[in-house]
């Protein structure tokens, strides 16, 4: 889904970054049907270590150390973590370049933000949409989803939301124009983000605020901003008793987590489809919201957090 930053860090920032970058800028410009180039060093994918990446956020850490878990405990395939390795473009310039190799992506951002798509009804067609113009113009493949729906939340403080009756976006509109908005970057940009909230429904907020991720929940339970574009599967909604707002004009669409990976990879590595595919379906909302909650406020290591989960379910020892 999102590429949402986070104040913690433990992962160093890859060479690959600084490599993608400048492609980044570029590929902003251009028709999304161009391939990039494809999917580079196929003929070396079976000598190479898997390189498994995520954007910058908790959530993905978690997902990227599960698949990576995955592969070491299932496979005598070498791992090579690329983690924290940036937003949205830089990991699909990344992964279509064949610097990586697979990372977490969500069907609502690939179909808006990567394929400049309008939103379809059903998560299903979304699905099938973006699997089918990955496969065509990136060489790349979607495995099945994971099972949960990380979509945007606009989101505020439950005490509010209670004295002001706010029950959905809509009910915010009377009032929008004295609210102070805490967005990310990306939100802010995105057309499945602010832009395209204002159009869908109407009004905008006072004022906003550029927030980290990491930053936005506590800002709003501070005080200091009055809404924020809140993450579904994040634990500090509940932790800091903040209450998301039904997108009464369905204007989000559905942000459903899946591995992408190169074709070459799994042609090189066949066996990797059915390894990772082991967790298909393994997350809900409330699953993937309290793993969450284990890294951001208990402070416990994605690997750990990962690692325990996978045991849950009987995929590793």
């Amino acid at each position: 889904m999102c590429a949402r930053a986070n104040v913690m860090r433990p992962y160093g920032r890859s060479r690959v970054t600084r490599t993608v970058a400048a492609t980044v800028a570029v590929f902003c410009g251009l028709t999304v049907a161009l391939p990039l180039g494809g999917c580079k060093r196929d003929a070396d994918a079976a000598q190479a270590p898997v390189r498994i990446a995520t954007k910058n956020f908790t959530e993905q850490f978690i997902l990227g150390e599960m698949l990576a878990q995955l592969v070491e405990a299932k496979t005598d395939i070498t791992v090579e973590r690329q983690f924290y390795l940036g937003g949205t473009m830089i990991c699909h310039v990344a992964l279509a370049n064949g610097e990586i190799d697979v990372y977490p992506e969500y069907t609502g951002t690939a179909l808006t933000t990567i394929l400049k798509r309008q939103v379809l009804a059903t998560p299903e067609e979304t699905y099938n949409a973006v699997a089918k113009a990955y496969g065509e113009q990136f060489k790349c493949e979607w495995l099945s989803p994971l099972g949960f729906n990380n979509t945007y939340a606009i989101t505020v403080r439950e005490a509010d939301a209670q004295a002001k009756n706010w029950q959905t976006v809509s009910d915010l509109d009377p009032e929008a124009s004295s609210l102070t908005a805490g967005f990310t970057a990306e939100f802010v940009e995105r057309p499945d983000g602010y832009p395209g909230l204002k159009r869908e429904y109407g009004f905008e907020f006072g004022s906003v605020r550029e927030l980290d991720a990491g930053l936005m929940y506590k800002a709003l339970a501070a005080r200091e901003v009055d809404v924020i574009c809140a993450f579904a599967t994040d634990g500090r909604i509940a932790a800091y008793n903040l209450m998301p707002l039904e997108d009464d004009k369905r204007f989000f669409p559905p942000y459903f987590a899946a591995p992408v990976i190169r074709s070459a990879v799994l042609k090189a590595h066949p066996d990797l489809r059915d390894v990772l595919n082991g967790l298909a379906g393994k997350l809900d909302d409330s699953q993937m919201q309290q793993l969450n909650y284990e890294v951001d406020e208990k402070k416990r290591s994605p690997a750990d957090v990962a690692r325990e989960f996978l045991q849950s379910q009987g995929l590793v020892d």
